[in-house]
């Protein structure tokens, strides 16, 4: 009976340290995400400046 509560014992808690390990990851690649998002997200003004740069360039090449 003692080896069998034991057995249960390590059975239950390896899921839930798999379970914490997976939440830290994901918490990790929240944070990496954000980080990405910051540096590819682009102002209206950026945007504005980079079309009046490509049609000044158009023009150049006619």
């Amino acid at each position: 009976m003692e080896i069998l509560t034991i057995a249960l014992i390590v059975i239950i808690s390896l899921p839930l340290i798999f379970i914490n390990l997976m939440f830290v990851r994901i918490k990790q690649l929240e944070k990496e995400l954000k980080e990405l998002n910051s540096r590819i997200s682009i102002t209206d003004e950026e945007l504005i400046r980079l079309t009046k740069d490509i049609e000044d360039f158009k023009k150049l090449n006619i």
